[in-house]
């Protein structure tokens, strides 16, 4: 059959997008047979066709395509490794500390929130030492638990990135331990000589105050630095350098708060010494954290 003429397709109302090349089909002008359309392929031709054209025409279309000028574009040729990769156990300690956040959330809620108005109200922080709540002592403890895994997880990850060199202690999961156990034990030794000494000097009250209010601090602590601790693990964006200098500042505004608390303590006492307050500052506050400053940089 010959071909008389060429059909031009011509769409009424189309939209401004121009569709991607279409192949049209045309006829025999003297069928009277219906244009098919196949709107996804934009592919025109009527029912008894004989004749195939494979000439490329442009045709708008009425249909908007949504993909266009979104496509991503490779930026390399290979595969761009990461320059933190964290260990394997790093992420069941993030989702432990968190289940243990959200049990107090559920369970211990009401006394969760006691502790954090008493983080800013010292009349509160008096009050719950006063009345020695059992379960605010527990909410207490459990967030204490968190605290030490908080920060030896901040501790390890800093030790990664500056590359400190521990004597017969590897880069893995127990040099995370050590530094649990450093953390819990200098807690530790702190608290049992404030005990001490409270037991010794008749101070069992304001020794019990400022015990708590190390304790709180140090929980309040936790939490905010716990998003900096899973961005510098985990976070591709953000300098690492920045992120913990960060973190050091928040745990030197939580540092300088306990010392005011703890002088607001010891005013509350009717014979107070500040010789007694300067004494004890720099043998279990400032000391410490100089030796521990001191071995950071060394």
């Amino acid at each position: 059959m010959s071909v008389d003429s060429l059909n031009t397709i011509n769409i009424a109302s189309v939209d401004s997008v121009v569709s991607p090349t279409s192949k049209v089909l045309l006829s025999d002008t003297t069928a009277a047979s219906p244009l098919n359309i196949d709107s996804a392929l934009h592919t025109y031709w009527k029912t008894d066709s004989v004749v195939y054209f494979n000439d490329s025409v442009v045709v708008k279309s009425k249909y908007t395509d949504i993909y266009k000028g979104h496509l991503l574009h490779p930026k390399g040729n290979e595969a761009i490794d990461r320059n933190h990769i964290s260990p394997v156990w790093f992420f069941p300690i993030i989702l432990i500390v968190l289940a243990v956040f959200a049990s107090l959330r559920i369970f211990y809620n009401k006394y969760l929130s006691q502790m954090l108005v008493a983080f800013v109200n010292n009349n509160l922080t008096n009050q719950i030492v006063r009345d020695e709540n059992i379960l605010v002592q527990r909410a207490s403890v459990y967030l204490s638990i968190v605290f030490n895994l908080i920060a030896a997880l901040f501790l390890y990850l800093i030790s990664i990135y500056y590359g400190w060199e521990l004597v017969g202690i590897g880069f893995g999961f127990s040099r995370f331990l050590f530094f649990a156990l450093v953390v819990s034990a200098a807690y530790t030794v702190k608290f049992l000589i404030l005990k001490i000494c409270g037991w010794l000097f008749n101070l069992n009250r304001e020794m019990a105050t400022y015990i708590f209010n190390t304790f709180l601090i140090n929980n309040i602590l936790g939490i905010a630095i716990l998003p900096f601790v899973c961005l510098i693990a985990y976070n591709q964006l953000l300098p690492t350098s920045l992120l913990i200098l960060i973190s050091v500042i928040l745990a030197g505004i939580a540092f300088a708060y306990r010392m005011f608390r703890g002088v607001l303590v010891g005013l509350s006492m009717p014979s107070f010494s500040l010789l007694y307050l300067f004494l004890y500052l720099c043998t279990l506050e400032i000391a410490p954290l100089l030796i521990l400053i001191r071995i950071i940089v060394s």
